[in-house]
C-alpha cells in the first residue's frame, strides 16, 4: 500500500488531505467550483493549507470510525501534534482541530482560480482575509484557542495547545461582513454533528479481512453524494493522471449517468434504499424528451449540462503530466450504454424495494429510454471507454441496449403496459442475436470487443452480471479465460490492452470488482474473494482507490478517489454476502434460444 492524499466532504465540496496534513485540494464552494488550494495540480501556483512541525517528522493518517473526519498525527522526537480535518455539514467551511505538544508553522496560500489570481490579504494573529481579486467573494481564516506568531502575510507560528483553525467562503465579503467576522458555534458540538451525519446511515455489518474496506467504499460513495439532490460524483478531482508525464489528465467532477447508475445498484445492495431512490430521480428528471435522453454522458451535480473542455495552461500539472482539464469534451460523445445502464438500476430499484408504482409513477421517463435504445442501437459510439477516435460498434454498448430494452420490457409489464412490453421484448431478442452473430468469434469460441473487433476488452465481464449469458455457458467460458489470460495480471484488472493514445499502462480498479463479480455467478466464492482481496491489497493505508493503480510501485493513478471501484466494491461484498443467486434478465427462452 503506497501513501496517497485523504478524502473529506461535506457533501458539498470535498478536500484532499496530503499525507503529511496539507490540504492540497478544495473548490469553493461546491465541488466543481474553481479550487481555491491546488497544490495537487502545481507545487508552486497551486495554494495549500498546512501545519507542520518546525524539524523533521512522520505522519500517520487515519479516519475516525463510521466517518469521512480525518486524523493526521506528525510525530517529532520533542512531541506530537494531532490534527482531526473535516468540513462543515451544511457549508462551504474547513475546520482543522489541533492538539499539538510542540509549536507549529501555519501555512495557508488561498489562490482563486487554480492558483490563477493572487488573493489579496490582510492577515492578524487571530487569522486573516483573502479577497478575490476578480469579485467579491473571499475566503476568511480565523483561530480559536489563542493567537498565533505572525511570522509573514501567509504564515504564523501556533505554539503547543489547543486550538480550532476554521476557513470559510463567502461569495460576498462586504454584504455578509458582520456576520461572518466572528464564530459563536462551541467547537465540540460541530464536530460531533459531523461524526453525527456520516454514522446516520446504514452500513451493514462485514466480517472478515474485506469488513474495513467495504465500510470505506460505502463512505467514499456517499462522500461524493451531494446533499442538496441525491447525485454522486465519478471522483472529486480534476487531471489526476493515469500516468505520470502523460497527458490522460481529464475532469471528472461530475455525475455520469454510468457511473452513478453503478453507485445506484451498490447503495441498494447495502440496504440504502433512500439514497437509490434520490439518485434514480435525479437522473431521470435530467432526460430529455426530445432527441437524445441526455444530452451529454454526464451532467454537473446541479443536473445542468456541461460541454467542451478547457486547459488551464498556467499550471504544470500533478508531477508534471500536462496539461491540466476543467470540463470534458467526452461531452459530445454518442455512448449507447448509459441508458441501459440507468434502466438496469431502476429495474433493480423496483424488484428490491417491490415498490411497482415507481415504474408506473416514472413511466414517462422509461419509456423515452427505452424508445431511444430500440432506435438507435445499430448505430456505432465512442463505448465506455469514451475513445475519441471513430466510433464503432462495441459488444459492451450493443449488451446495454439489450439491457435497457429487457428491463424495459419487465418494467413495461409491471406498469401495466403490455403492447410496450411484447414490442420490446422483440427488439431486445433482435438485439441479441446480433450480439451473438455479429460480436462473437466462431474460429476461437469467445466474444469480441466489438464488432469488426477481434480484441477483448473487460467490460466483456459485464455479459453474465446482466444475465445476457448464463455463467456456465461455454461460450463464456471461453471468454472468461481470454480475459484472465490477455488482461489480468498478479490478480489485478486492465481494461484493455491498446487505444488510439497508446498502451494501457496500468490496471482498471474497477475490473477487479467485475471479476469477483463473475465469479460469484459461477458459485466460485473462494476466487471472487481472493480478486476481492487482491484489490484491497492495492489501495492506500486509507483504503481509498483511484481509476488505476500502477503496480510496480502501488499508487494510484487518475482521479482520486474514484467512484467506479468503491461502489463496484461495494456492491461485489454485498453479493459476496448473498451468494451465488443474483438476479437475472434472462429467461428459460432466452437460456434455449441462445445455448450454444
Amino acid at each position: 500500500m503506497k501513501h496517497f492524499y485523504g478524502f473529506i466532504s461535506n457533501g458539498q465540496t470535498a478536500a484532499l488531505v496530503s499525507p503529511q496534513g496539507s490540504i492540497d485540494w478544495l473548490p469553493l464552494p461546491h465541488f466543481d467550483s474553481d479550487a481555491v488550494f491546488s497544490r495537487m495540480l502545481d507545487a508552486e501556483v497551486g495554494g495549500h493549507f498546512s501545519l507542520r512541525p518546525e524539524t523533521t517528522f512522520r505522519a500517520d493518517q487515519s479516519y475516525v470510525q463510521g466517518t469521512n473526519v480525518l486524523e493526521t498525527r506528525l510525530v517529532t522526537p520533542a512531541g506530537t501534534a494531532a490534527i482531526t480535518d473535516y468540513l462543515v455539514i451544511g457549508r462551504a467551511e474547513l475546520r482543522r482541530l489541533v492538539r499539538s505538544e510542540i509549536p507549529l508553522i501555519v501555512e495557508c496560500r488561498p489562490r482563486f482560480r487554480y492558483g490563477q489570481s493572487l488573493a489579496s490579504q490582510e492577515s492578524s494573529p487571530e487569522g486573516a482575509v483573502y479577497r478575490d481579486p476578480q469579485d467579491a467573494g473571499a475566503v476568511l481564516l480565523f483561530l480559536r484557542g489563542g493567537r498565533a506568531g505572525l511570522i509573514d502575510r501567509e504564515r504564523w507560528l501556533l505554539p503547543p495547545g489547543e486550538y480550532e483553525l476554521v476557513l470559510r467562503h463567502t461569495p460576498d465579503l462586504e454584504k455578509e461582513q458582520q456576520e461572518l467576522l466572528h464564530l459563536d458555534d462551541d467547537p465540540e458540538a460541530t464536530l460531533h454533528d459531523a461524526l453525527h451525519y456520516w454514522r446516520s446511515a446504514p452500513m451493514p455489518s462485514v466480517p472478515g479481512p474485506l469488513g474495513a474496506a467495504f465500510e470505506r467504499s460505502v463512505l467514499t460513495m456517499r462522500g461524493l453524494t451531494s446533499r442538496a439532490s441525491g447525485a454522486v460524483l465519478a471522483a472529486p478531482s480534476t487531471s489526476l493522471p493515469e500516468q505520470i508525464g502523460g497527458s490522460r489528465n481529464w475532469d471528472y467532477r461530475f455525475v455520469w449517468v454510468r457511473d452513478a447508475s453503478y453507485a445506484a445498484e451498490a447503495f441498494l445492495l447495502v440496504g440504502d434504499l433512500s439514497a437509490t431512490r434520490r439518485l434514480i430521480e435525479f437522473l431521470l428528471s435530467a432526460v430529455q424528451m426530445t432527441g437524445k435522453p441526455f444530452l451529454s454522458p454526464f451532467m454537473r451535480v446541479d443536473g445542468t449540462f456541461s460541454l467542451g473542455e478547457r486547459e488551464l495552461h498556467w499550471l504544470s500539472g500533478h508531477r508534471g503530466s500536462r496539461p491540466v482539464r476543467v470540463g470534458n469534451a467526452a461531452s459530445a460523445q454518442l455512448q449507447l450504454d448509459v441508458e441501459g445502464d440507468l434502466l438496469w438500476a431502476i429495474w433493480r430499484y423496483v424488484c428490491e424495494s417491490r415498490d411497482a408504482t415507481f415504474a408506473r409513477e416514472q413511466w414517462w421517463g422509461i419509456e423515452r429510454l427505452v424508445a431511444f435504445s430500440c432506435d438507435n442501437w445499430q448505430r456505432p459510439d465512442a463505448s465506455l471507454w469514451e475513445f475519441r477516435g471513430e466510433p464503432r460498434r462495441y459488444t459492451h454498448s450493443l449488451v446495454m441496449c439489450w439491457v435497457a430494452i429487457k428491463t424495459g420490457s419487465r418494467l413495461a409489464h409491471l406498469a401495466g403496459r403490455e403492447d410496450a412490453a411484447r414490442r420490446w421484448e422483440a427488439t431486445a431478442d433482435e438485439v441479441a442475436q446480433e450480439v451473438l452473430s455479429a460480436c462473437y468469434d466462431r474460429e476461437s469460441g469467445r466474444f469480441t470487443q466489438g464488432v469488426g473487433l477481434p480484441g477483448i476488452d473487460a467490460a466483456l465481464l459485464c455479459l453474465p452480471l446482466y444475465g445476457f449469458l448464463e455463467p456456465d455457458d461455454p461460450r463464456w467460458q471461453r471468454t472468461l479465460h481470454a480475459i484472465e489470460a490477455e488482461l489480468v495480471e498478479d490478480g489485478l484488472v486492465y481494461r484493455y490492452r491498446e487505444d488510439e493514445m497508446g498502451k494501457a499502462r496500468h490496471p482498471f480498479t474497477l475490473g477487479s470488482t467485475w471479476l469477483a463479480r463473475t465469479y460469484l455467478r459461477q458459485g466460485d466464492l473462494p476466487r471472487a474473494t481472493t480478486a476481492l482481496e487482491r484489490l484491497v491489497a492495492s489501495a492506500t493505508p486509507l483504503l481509498l482507490w483511484g481509476e488505476h493503480v500502477d503496480p510496480q510501485d502501488g499508487e494510484q493513478r487518475g482521479n482520486f478517489p474514484q467512484l467506479f471501484p468503491h461502489a463496484g466494491f461495494a456492491a461485489a461484498v454485498a453479493e459476496l454476502g448473498r451468494g451465488a443467486s443474483q438476479p437475472s434478465l434472462r429467461g428459460e427462452r432466452e437460456e434455449r434460444a441462445g445455448r450454444r
